[in-house]
C-alpha cells in the first residue's frame, strides 16, 4: 500500500505550487511538451555584487568577483532539483514533503521534522520538485515500489522501434534519441533529450538552458540532483571534472550522511564514497554530465545522489536484490537534506574565518 506522503506526481507539485504561502513560485521554463518546469525559492535571494562572470573572475584570481559570499548577511544557498529523468521520482516525493513542512510545519503525512524545518528555515532553497516534466508524465506509476525490471526499464528508458527495451547504457547512444525510439521512456523529454546529457555548451533543452540559468544567477553552495538507480544503495556518485577543494567537500558531505544513516540504524544502506572517490581520466574520457557542468558554470559544490527505488527483482538479475522500503527510501532522503543543510552553513563560518 503506497503511503499517504508518497506524493511525486506532477499534478501533485501543481497542487503545492497553488497553495503555497511562503514560497516565491516561478515557472522557469516550458518544457519540450509545453508544460511548466516550477521552482519553489525560500528566502531572500542574497546580493552578490558581481562585477564579471565566473571565468573571467578566476582569471582575475579573484572568485569574488563573480560571488561575493564574504559578507556578514549572506545566507547559504541549497539547490534541489528533482526527476531529470522522468521515472526517477523518489526525490520528487521528498522534495514535494519538504514544501509542505516549510509551508505547514508538518510533511505530507503530517509527521513534524524539528530539526529539518529549523535547518530549512535558516538557509535559502531553490526547489525544483520535477524537472522533466515530459519524462515523468509518460510514467502512469505513483510509485517504482514492487515493480518488475522489465516494467521499469519501459518506462525508464523505453523501447527502440523494434519494440525492443532500450537497457542502460545503450539508451544514450543516440541522443536526441526520439526519431530511434519505439516508445520514449521517462529519461527523455518529449524531444528525446536527455537532460543529464545535454550539449550544456550549446543546450538542446529549455529545461537545460533553465537549470543552469539558475545555477549561474544564484550561485547557490550546494546543488543536489535527485535520481534513482533500481535497487541500488543510496549513494553520492562519483565523479569527474571537478577541483580538488570541490571534491573534498563532496566527500566530506558523504561520510557526513554515512555517519547520520548509522545512527538512524540505515548504515547498511547507504554506500560512502572512498576517500579516493572521483573518476579518473582516460581513453575514453568519463562523462561530463549535469553536475560536471554545474561546478563549471559556478565553481560551487554539486552532486548526484542516487536513491534505490525498491523494485521488485528476482534474485541475480543485475545483482540487485536489496529493494528499500517506502519509507525507509523517505528516511535516507531526510537524512540528505539535513546533512547538506547543515554543511551549507558550514561553508559559510569557513568563508568568513
Amino acid at each position: 500500500m503506497i503511503p499517504e506522503y508518497w506524493q511525486g506526481a506532477v499534478e501533485d507539485v501543481v497542487r503545492l505550487a497553488k497553495s503555497a504561502k511562503k514560497a516565491v513560485v516561478r515557472t522557469l521554463c516550458k518544457t519540450a511538451g509545453g508544460h511548466d518546469v516550477i521552482m519553489f525559492e525560500y528566502g531572500k535571494k542574497n546580493n552578490l555584487n558581481r562585477t564579471a562572470n565566473y571565468s573571467s573572475a578566476l582569471g582575475a584570481r579573484d572568485v569574488r568577483c563573480y560571488a561575493d559570499k564574504t559578507a556578514l548577511t549572506y545566507t547559504p544557498c541549497v539547490f534541489l532539483i528533482g526527476a531529470e529523468h522522468g521515472a526517477e521520482f523518489e526525490g520528487t516525493v521528498a522534495i514535494n514533503n519538504l514544501i509542505s513542512l516549510l509551508e505547514t510545519g508538518r510533511d505530507l503525512g503530517g509527521k513534524a521534522h524539528p530539526e529539518l524545518l529549523s535547518l530549512a528555515e535558516s538557509i535559502n532553497l531553490l526547489l525544483i520538485p520535477c524537472l522533466n516534466v515530459d519524462g515523468r508524465l509518460r510514467v502512469p506509476l505513483r510509485s517504482m515500489v514492487g515493480q518488475d525490471f522489465e516494467k521499469f526499464r519501459f518506462y525508464a528508458q523505453g523501447t527502440w522501434k523494434d519494440g525492443s527495451l532500450c537497457m542502460y547504457p545503450k539508451c544514450k547512444t543516440v541522443h536526441p534519441i526520439k526519431d530511434s525510439a519505439g516508445f520514449l521512456g521517462g529519461y527523455f523529454n518529449d524531444n528525446g533529450v536527455n537532460i543529464v546529457h545535454d550539449n550544456f555548451f550549446f543546450p538542446m533543452a529549455e529545461e537545460t538552458k533553465a537549470l543552469l540559468k539558475v545555477a549561474d544567477d544564484y550561485v547557490p553552495d550546494i546543488s543536489v540532483h535527485l535520481h534513482g538507480g533500481a535497487n541500488c544503495m543510496q549513494t553520492i556518485f562519483e565523479f569527474a571534472y571537478v577541483p580538488e577543494h570541490i571534491r573534498q567537500s563532496i566527500i566530506e558531505i558523504s561520510r557526513l550522511i554515512a555517519r547520520a544513516s548509522e545512527k538512524k540504524g540505515l548504515g547498511h544502506q547507504f554506500k560512502s564514497l572512498p576517500d579516493s572517490a572521483g573518476i579518473a581520466l582516460g581513453n575514453p574520457p568519463p562523462s561530463f554530465n549535469i553536475q560536471s557542468a554545474f561546478v563549471n558554470i559556478n565553481g560551487e559544490i554539486s552532486f548526484i545522489y542516487e536513491s534505490n527505488q525498491g523494485l521488485n527483482l528476482e534474485k541475480g538479475i543485475s545483482g540487485w536484490n536489496n529493494a528499500f522500503t517506502y519509507d525507509e527510501i523517505y528516511a535516507h532522503h531526510l537524512i540528505l537534506f539535513e546533512e547538506v543543510f547543515k554543511y551549507a552553513a558550514v561553508l559559510k563560518t569557513k568563508r568568513l574565518h
